[in-house]
């Protein structure tokens, strides 16, 4: 795209953005965004298809050559207390700014990607150049797109989640642990006659508080961050609780496995749990839900992290390709976990992430994404497939 005008305004960006926005699409009832996406993706010139997930896959192809994957998915989280918004959180412009729930997390980024990899129609050296618009990623992150990426086997992919159009390299994963407890009922009137879960539970979360995590010098620290506790029978009425859940959030860094995860925490669950009378089981949670289309996805709730040095050709490649449309090129990396767990943490495939908007803003009251952004984002997607294209092997 160098040197070349861009052939669409941000007025047809921004248009495409709300629709996507107005257009509901919560976990697992994508279907609506996936005809839209679909609709406009064929009506820009792109070879659409659907998988038995659900995901929207459109391709521009410029005959042999190297495969480019950008990604952003369709799902939302949603919206719990509508009346703290100040603007309206099914979509409104103002000005030159567009609210709604998924403005960039990620509908935004979904509309620029769509239209910057439109404009390589015709203008694309050679390869393929992809863009996904995939599901479920609200609920688990990677499952779907592996579920692409084994299918087209690209050389490189690109998440269009927010960066603040820097560059990302990297993000934690994350790891979903279910730490259980197992007791012994008696009625609470005489409590020595059981072993209460819930008070062996007590001492496991106040070992856990002195586990050390481990640290990435870029992504920074592995953090373990109780996030929900619960005993049964619930509620317990006159009764010693023999069972205890604890669900912890675990971020994970590059070139850790599950049992990396899990061992320290075990160690030191048996530790506290000595002469208790009480014994714990710690494991990862297991995902099993259904897509729009009835397509069940059961996984782990284990997402790898991942993370590519400045002179890895990818980043370099962006780099590149980010001055020639114009972008100062600024190298990050995410704070929160993305698909990419699954293309460069399960699969191996080099990525990066790129995307307009603040991630800051993710799940949040007055969500907001802006239009000047979106069509620099749009520019970005196509300079950057442009460059990683004759990089490709």
């Amino acid at each position: 795209m160098t040197g070349s005008v861009f052939p669409f305004s941000g007025e047809a960006i921004a248009d495409f953005t709300l629709r996507l926005i107005r257009t509901p699409s919560p976990s697992g009832q994508e279907d609506g965004v996936a005809r839209l996406v679909f609709e406009e993706m064929a009506k820009l010139g792109f070879k659409v298809q659907i998988d038995a997930f659900g995901n929207v896959i459109g391709t521009v192809s410029a005959g042999p050559g190297p495969a480019v994957l950008l990604d952003a998915h369709m799902d939302t989280v949603g919206v719990s207390s509508p009346e703290l918004w100040t603007r309206n959180p099914w979509g409104e412009r103002v000005g030159d700014r567009i609210y709604g729930r998924g403005a960039m997390d990620m509908k935004g980024p979904l509309a620029a990607a769509v239209y910057g990899i439109a404009a390589l129609r015709g203008r694309l050296e050679r390869g393929t150049v992809v863009v996904s618009a995939t599901v479920a990623e609200e609920l688990v992150e990677g499952p779907a797109l592996v579920r692409v990426a084994e299918r087209l086997r690209p050389d490189f992919v690109v998440i269009c989640e927010a960066t603040s159009l820097k560059l990302a390299r990297g993000q934690r994963g994350r790891a979903e642990v279910r730490v259980e407890v197992f007791g012994k009922p008696t009625h609470s009137s005489r409590p020595e006659l059981g072993v209460n879960a819930a008070e062996a539970m007590v001492d496991v979360v106040r070992a856990l508080r002195e586990l050390q995590p481990p640290r990435h010098p870029v992504l920074g620290p592995g953090i373990l961050v109780l996030t929900d506790v619960k005993s049964e029978p619930y509620p317990g009425l006159s009764v010693v609780p023999d069972y205890c859940l604890a669900t912890y959030d675990r971020r994970t860094l590059p070139g850790e496995l599950e049992d990396d995860i899990l061992q320290p925490i075990r160690t030191l669950a048996e530790r506290a749990l000595e002469g208790s009378g009480a014994h714990a089981q710690v494991a990862i949670a297991e995902d099993d839900f259904q897509t729009y289309t009835g397509q069940r996805i059961a996984a782990p709730n284990f997402a790898p992290a991942w993370f590519f040095d400045e002179d890895a050709p990818i980043v370099a490649g962006a780099v590149e390709g980010l001055r020639q449309a114009g972008i100062a090129p600024e190298l990050s990396h995410y704070a929160f976990c993305t698909n990419g767990s699954g293309t460069a943490g399960r699969l191996g495939i080099p990525t990066i992430g790129f995307g307009p908007g603040d991630e800051e803003l993710a799940h949040r009251v007055d969500e907001y994404i802006d239009v000047d952004e979106l069509v620099l984002a749009a520019r970005g997607y196509a300079a950057i497939a442009c460059q990683l294209v004759r990089l490709g092997g």
